[in-house]
């Protein structure tokens, strides 16, 4: 890297670090505003709202990084060729793909930072975040259910209504099913506790139902054969968007094994794919913003245009991610058109003004 490349460089993530600044404020203060509604709810107190808000932080830093981006490159070339700096160092022999070339080491820079944050910051950050809310609320670890959730090991349906702080189950119903789908056990346990040997269910009632009726036994303690493992806990307590990609391949290959529907998490897995590549991109399309049609207007109309070009990414990924599930659009092309579409537009952008 050349000197005037680190020079454009710096500049851009200068201007993409106060952009990122601002952002995060803003929509800090909107959470504050509404986790304040929460206070008072259980042993939920400002000392919680504001840890929580602390531990969210690295996932509004995720999702605000691909539109500060492409504001923060926007206005670091703006403020270049508001100055005359670009035209200086184009007169002086570099080209607009010398200029193009810092720009896309910074792309490539802001790749790794995003993929950094979001498979290794944010989910253990997120998880906190909601057991400190969940904790303080209700005493209990949540999940994504008031009613518990429900989970399949072949023919075996298991209801756990909540997870205890330890990482204990509470409140277990296993439904065994035959070959003919006829309901022949039920077995209800007050915990679960896993350990090296697999889960082991204390104050367990059994249920079996066959031609005869019914017979109930009650033993203190029972072995629970599952392949739901405590690492599959962060599946249940945090959506899957917020996950590492590691633990959703583990979870979309539990449900493949147990026939259930995998969309949503492929869908999240091909999303966290892709958040990388936007980041870049939405880097790649600040250069035809200096210097192509919108060269000759004035620093805030770029930034108002860049602005709208940012929002409206953000709104399309979205809203096509939703489009693709509802309609069985294949996940991988579902999260990543919206990235090509504006790659393609970037690039040209790119070719009308080289």
């Amino acid at each position: 890297m050349t000197i005037l490349q680190r020079y454009i460089a710096q500049a851009i993530l200068t201007s993409t670090g106060l952009v990122l600044l601002v952002l995060l404020g803003l929509y800090t203060f909107m959470d504050f505003i509404t986790e304040l509604e929460e206070v008072g709810k259980g042993e939920y107190q400002l000392a919680d709202v504001l840890a929580y808000l602390a531990l969210s932080m690295p996932k509004r830093i995720y999702e605000l990084l691909p539109i500060a981006a492409l504001l923060g490159s926007v206005l670091g070339l703006g403020n270049l060729a508001s100055q005359s700096e670009l035209v200086v160092m184009r007169a002086a022999g570099i080209s607009i793909q010398g200029i193009n070339k810092a720009v896309m080491i910074v792309a490539v820079g802001l790749m790794l930072l995003a993929l950094f944050i979001g498979e290794v910051i944010r989910p253990p950050a997120e998880q906190a975040a909601r057991e400190l809310q969940s904790m303080a609320q209700t005493g209990t670890v949540g999940s994504r259910s008031d009613n518990g959730f429900w989970t399949r090991d072949g023919t075996h349906f298991n209801h756990i209504d909540r997870i205890l702080p330890d990482g204990r189950f509470a409140g277990i119903s296993i439904y065994e099913f035959d070959d003919e789908n006829r309901l022949r056990v039920v077995t209800q346990a007050k915990e679960a506790r896993y350990d090296d040997t697999g889960w082991t269910l204390s104050d367990v009632i059994q249920s079996n139902l066959d031609k005869d009726g019914v017979s109930v036994k009650a033993v203190e303690y029972a072995q629970w054969r599952s392949q739901l493992n405590p690492g599959m806990l962060n599946v249940v307590i945090v959506p899957p968007e917020f996950l590492p990609v590691w633990s959703l391949v583990e979870y979309i290959s539990y449900l493949k094994t147990n026939h259930q529907s995998v969309g949503q998490y492929q869908m999240a897995f091909w999303m966290k794919v892709m958040m990388p590549f936007s980041s870049a991109v939405m880097v790649f399309l600040a250069v035809p913003f200096v210097f192509g049609p919108l060269r000759s207007t004035p620093i805030g109309a770029r930034i108002l245009v860049g602005t709208l070009v940012g929002i409206g990414f953000h709104l399309f990924n979205q809203s096509f991610q939703h489009i693709g599930l509802v309609f069985g659009v294949l996940p991988w092309l579902a999260a990543s058109l919206p990235t090509l579409v504006f790659a393609g537009i970037g690039y040209f952008w790119m070719k009308r003004i080289y």
